[in-house]
């Protein structure tokens, strides 16, 4: 029988994210105001403004963006894929690891990573779950936080490596 699974772990808007929204709205606002003065007095220096402040709100945008991230584990038949959400419109795939393949799996407490490991964390800044931690090729340590069912079905598949 198919095993499929799916785990969305969200997170809340940090302060920086919302700054930069502030700060986003602010430069559109003053870009607008900054065009409509270019037009009135035929100025090329408030149009060179405003396509600066313009700039800068299309790069806070950037910035913003990036900085509200949430995560979706997607387990399939002894396959966890690890997705990264930003802004909830733009996804990434970070991990795509059979499970059979980890070197190690357990709680984050339990396994010690050494430091030539790179470790990924797909986990939002503000969990409050407990963190697990798996070994995959190519010297990478995961950390994830799943819930009872993503957990059930890892061991599952992952009976012959369980740290």
């Amino acid at each position: 029988m198919d095993k499929f699974y799916e785990q969305l772990i969200t997170t809340s808007k940090s302060a920086v994210y919302k700054f930069l929204n502030f700060l986003m709205y602010c430069s559109f606002i003053f870009a607008v105001f900054y065009f409509l003065l270019a037009a009135l007095l035929f100025s090329m220096l408030y149009f060179i403004a405003a396509a600066i402040v313009l700039i800068l709100g299309f790069a806070f945008r950037i910035f913003r963006n990036r900085q509200y991230k949430e995560y979706e584990y997607i387990f399939t038949n002894g396959n966890l894929q690890i997705d990264t959400i930003y802004n909830k419109s733009k996804r990434k795939t970070l991990i795509d690891e059979d499970v059979k393949n980890f070197d190690a799996f357990g709680r984050a407490d339990e396994i010690k990573v050494s430091d030539d490991y790179k470790k990924i964390f797909c986990i939002p800044f503000d969990c409050k779950s407990e963190i697990y931690v798996f070994l995959a090729s190519g010297k990478r340590a995961v950390y994830i936080a799943p819930d009872e069912e993503m957990l059930r079905l890892i061991n599952l598949y992952n009976v012959r490596r369980r740290w």
